[in-house]
């Protein structure tokens, strides 16, 4: 037997803390390269002759220098000529149409300053008229060095206006010789059953569901004597497997999706080959792998429900991940059925959902974990202990991701979506994805629970106008607040215009904004969770405003600057007064509700 997978070898080299290289971060890879709406759709459009100019921004790892050389592989493939390449960039003639690709304008070359580099590269766009001639050119560049560069010259008129265009109007449309793509637009998940998501095509091409790489043919028992102890085998069989796969991933997805909504980092491509090669193949190569099972060492955590919420990891993608730990959402009845259950117990295995082509490698880990817990209240030895918080941890992990929702519904115990962290998950994603606001409910929700945040306690003023108070001194005992007629507002998301043409995109918040669309407030996830919970009547703690309220502060400054017609006062809380302003232009003030 061979005991050995060389795939593994080069997908360890994708995760970012790799022990050994993180080479396979970088770079067209074509055993693992993944088709997206660029491909599709931007590749054609590069090889028609109309686009003379190509610019890809966004953030580092978002796949720009991939996706660029895997049109000059397929500019090979059809036969260009005079093909000539450099570390920063490809030249190269089809149908007379000269090519230059430039996979970093944001840098020196060679000796060559910045500057020099990019005016060489712009040279047919000077001048106050659209380009001509037989070429086009395909450029990765930080929007904000496009922006200094292009608009700080003045021969650049014709580009210029074409730039300044674009990075200033959301949906501007730039002329027909001119695309720009901004890769931070960019989702790597979806909601829902499809495949098409980037997540589910890059889980497809490293899991070989097809069989058609043979990526994992090394690791049948006929040529591994480990596969039925490896985590690694368990790992891949348990997401391609046909029962059990299609659970595991849309509840993976899910996670995903939280991490997008939250908006604290735009999920990257490398991102995503990041945490993906972690949590399914880890850092141990079959060797070493191999040497860890023969000692005893524990491997509990390499199993993927553990190591997709491993916080020990300086990965930017598992950081975040580690914070939605489906671990530590209390639950005093599951915690109690776990803490009194072994893995083997016939009750605890009935809430699984199972499959007879997946060896359960990790039975025999959970089971020793739980052997060594305490063995009474007086029990304090710290390794037994450590061992009983570790079982539980994992027996929920698992719980979230292979757990039969209906057999779990009929004990009585939380379903996978009770674990995590947010209650108010499936209302957010259904506005992000329908756009539709019923009788403007959800409006009135947000209007109201804004008001509240502000310290007004009346619900017909609250959600008829919304209420921001006009200072914050504890000292006045009289408070005033600013009031703005409710139907002055509107909620909606982000619109990407053309460029979702060649972007996945799914929008990651809601914008409540007013009618002009000059002040608005931006809400992911987690502000949404505490709007909602505010509604309700919960009153934030001081680290939760300081944490989340950022953003509504900023869209408070925007907002006091429009003129307001009435205004709210109160010395009690209770009793609330309006003042309004008359036609004729005279103050007249009345108590609400009497």
């Amino acid at each position: 037997m061979n005991n050995h997978n060389p795939n593994i070898d080069e997908f360890l080299r994708f995760y970012s803390q790799s022990d050994r290289s993180t080479a396979g971060t970088r770079g067209y890879d074509p055993k693992t390269y993944v088709e997206t709406k660029l491909d599709e759709n931007l590749t054609p459009a590069i090889f028609d002759p109309k686009t003379k100019l190509v610019i890809l921004s966004g953030n580092a790892g978002d796949g720009k220098t991939a996706y660029i050389q895997r049109v000059e592989a397929q500019a090979k493939a059809r036969g260009a000529n005079d093909l000539q390449r450099t570390d920063n960039g490809c030249s190269f003639t089809i149908n007379s149409i000269a090519y230059l690709t430039l996979y970093d304008g944001s840098q020196d070359f060679e000796g060559t300053k910045n500057d020099e580099v990019l005016a060489a590269f712009f040279k047919e766009f000077e001048g106050e008229g659209q380009p001509v001639g037989q070429f086009t050119k395909i450029i990765a560049i930080n929007e904000g060095k496009l922006r200094d560069f292009i608009l700080s010259k003045p021969h650049y008129k014709w580009l210029g206006k074409q730039v300044h265009h674009y990075l200033t109007y959301e949906t501007y449309t730039p002329h027909d010789s001119l695309i720009f793509v901004n890769l931070n637009s960019r989702s790597v998940v979806e909601p829902g059953e499809s495949s098409s998501s980037i997540l589910d095509k890059l889980l497809d091409r490293l899991l070989d569901i097809d069989s058609s790489a043979g990526f994992w043919t090394h690791c049948s028992p006929e040529n591994c004597a480990w596969a039925e102890r490896c985590y690694i085998k368990y790992n891949v069989e348990s997401l391609r497997d046909a029962k059990k796969g299609p659970v595991i991933r849309h509840r993976l997805k899910r996670l995903i999706l939280a991490v997008h909504f939250r908006k604290t980092r735009h999920i990257t491509m490398r991102d995503l080959r990041s945490i993906l090669s972690f949590v399914l193949f880890n850092k141990s190569n079959c060797q070493e792998l191999q040497r860890d099972l023969q000692a005893g060492n524990p491997v509990v955590d390499r199993f993927y429900y553990n190591a997709i919420f491993d916080g020990q990891e300086n990965d930017r993608l598992a950081q975040l991940l580690s914070q939605l730990d489906v671990a530590g959402v209390s639950n005093p009845k599951l915690d109690n059925f776990i803490n009194f259950r072994g893995p083997e117990d016939p009750e605890n295995r009935a809430l699984y959902v199972h499959s007879e082509e997946v060896v359960p490698a990790d039975q025999p880990h959970l089971e020793l974990l739980f052997r060594n817990r305490p063995e009474g209240t007086l029990d304090d030895d710290p390794n037994r202990r450590a061992n009983a918080r570790k079982y539980h941890a994992s027996m929920r992990r698992k719980l979230y991701f292979e757990g039969d929702e209906a057999k779990l519904k009929a004990r009585g115990l939380p379903t996978w979506k009770d674990l995590l962290p947010y209650r108010q998950f499936d209302r957010f994603l259904d506005f992000i994805t329908t756009k539709v606001d019923p009788q403007g409910a959800l409006r009135s929700q947000l209007t109201l629970a804004i008001s509240k945040s502000e310290r007004i306690y009346n619900e017909t003023a609250g959600r008829e106008t919304l209420c921001l108070r006009s200072g914050g001194s504890r000292r006045v005992q009289t408070k005033a607040f600013y009031a703005f007629p409710a139907s002055d507002f509107q909620i909606g998301v982000q619109d990407l215009g053309k460029q979702a043409d060649y972007l996945e995109f799914l929008p990651n918040c809601i914008f409540y904004r007013h009618h002009d669309k000059a002040a608005y407030l931006e809400i992911p996830l987690d502000l949404f969770e505490i709007l909602c919970r505010i509604h309700e009547g919960y009153v934030p703690t001081a680290g939760e405003i300081q944490t989340f309220f950022l953003n509504l502060d900023m869209f408070k400054r925007r907002l006091t600057c429009y003129p307001s017609e009435r205004i709210f006062l109160t010395d009690d809380d209770t009793n609330l007064y309006e003042v309004r302003r008359t036609p004729d232009v005279k103050l007249a003030m009345t108590k609400l509700g009497g």
